[in-house]
């Protein structure tokens, strides 16, 4: 989320939700969610990339010995 995107949000918030108190701060939450799940895909895909490494290490050593 750019600056642009944040000011927008935050002035969105300001001239709406004066009130709603809970709705704002779920509206200000939704910036750290994306961040959170942009983390776990990447997590996700290193992990995987880990496991079919290994794999490959242990085929590969199964190969030379045999």
């Amino acid at each position: 989320m750019t600056l642009l995107q944040k000011r927008k949000l935050r002035k969105y918030l300001a001239r709406t939700l004066r009130s709603e108190r809970r709705i704002k701060l779920y509206l200000l939450n939704l910036h750290w969610v994306k961040i959170k799940k942009q983390k776990e895909r990447r997590r996700k895909k290193t992990l995987i990339k880990l496991y079919k490494l290994s794999r490959l290490r242990m085929m590969r050593s199964m190969l030379k010995s045999a």
